[in-house]
């Protein structure tokens, strides 16, 4: 089972605790550090057509946490100085979020996360 790219054995079965995702989470977070970035741009929608410009700034969440250390992991290739934000990746962290945190802001971004649209995240 993969959650956030993070791996968790077979023996874990498909209900993985949020704890354990924290934890690895947090791992990563103390090995990259983000304490560099303090806001993330995030475009939604195709370039050439409407696109809709986020700025999410409450670094005192899981998904800040969460964003800064995929703009900080190298598995996933940054083009022009931003990332494709994947699905799988976005909805994770969506359905994470809503049982984390509970701030508007960051509710706000959830919803956004559910849709369809393409998103490319960058550091601000």
């Amino acid at each position: 089972m993969f959650i956030l790219g993070f791996h968790f054995p077979a023996d874990m079965g498909n209900s993985i605790e949020d704890t354990a995702v924290l934890e690895k989470l947090d791992a990563q977070v103390a090995e990259v550090g983000i304490d560099d970035i303090t806001a993330i741009e995030l475009e939604m929608g195709l370039r050439g057509k409407e696109v809709h410009k986020i700025t999410y700034t409450n670094k005192d969440t899981f998904m800040f946490k969460a964003l800064a250390a995929y703009l900080k992991d190298e598995t996933y290739e940054e083009k022009d100085g931003e990332k494709y934000l994947v699905y799988t990746n976005r909805y994770q962290m969506s359905e994470l979020s809503k049982r984390l945190d509970s701030d508007d802001e960051t509710m706000a971004l959830c919803k956004a996360f559910d849709s369809m649209e393409q998103f490319r995240v960058k550091a601000a």
